[in-house]
């Protein structure tokens, strides 16, 4: 009886497997969207083996669930996690309306990263690519490097690289040396 029972708490602890810590993981592909957005972003949980609940979100979203603003599965301790990477990303009152007003600069110049000119008329600004809609190869090679992006038309500046390219595209050392590739 005791070797059933031996036999049998072998059997139902050796098939637990303990799951890590449970974080969320952002992710941003710069690509032109269907809706004219010149990126798209995208979260999930990593559960400590894969990458689960995937969800698109907007720009706001993102601010709203990083910042620790909203509550989330995806951030369901609230942290602020651009205050925790030094990212110059928030949510500010407005002084008049009183209203949360969400800001990321570094989103802003995302779209720099791929095209050489601004791709809409709206607005006259030049990027960083050396080619008019993609980065040079040169460039797309540092991209798969540095942050692990084999192709900018289909992949995803996921988790540690996301927040890497947000503190870089902020770097002017940083886009002196990608204009230059």
């Amino acid at each position: 009886m005791k070797i059933l029972f031996f036999v049998l708490c072998w059997f139902c602890l050796s098939s637990v497997r303990f799951i890590g810590e449970i974080r969320p993981v952002f992710g941003v592909q710069v690509n032109m969207q269907a809706n004219s957005k010149l990126y798209s972003m995208v979260v999930y949980i990593h559960n400590g083996r894969a990458l689960t609940h995937k969800k698109i979100i907007t720009r706001e979203e993102f601010i709203l669930y990083a910042s620790g603003t909203w509550p989330s599965i995806y951030n369901p301790q609230r942290r602020n996690l651009f205050e925790e990477r030094n990212i110059p990303c928030g949510i500010e009152k407005d002084p008049i309306t009183k209203r949360d007003i969400p800001f990321c600069n570094p989103l802003d110049s995302l779209w720099k990263i791929r095209y050489s000119d601004y791709p809409f008329r709206t607005f006259a600004g030049k990027g960083w690519s050396n080619e008019l809609y993609k980065p040079s190869s040169q460039q797309q090679k540092y991209l798969y490097e540095h942050y692990g992006i084999y192709d900018i038309d289909f992949n995803y500046f996921l988790d540690e690289h996301f927040w890497q390219i947000l503190k870089d595209v902020q770097d002017e050392n940083w886009i002196r040396r990608y204009r230059s590739i």
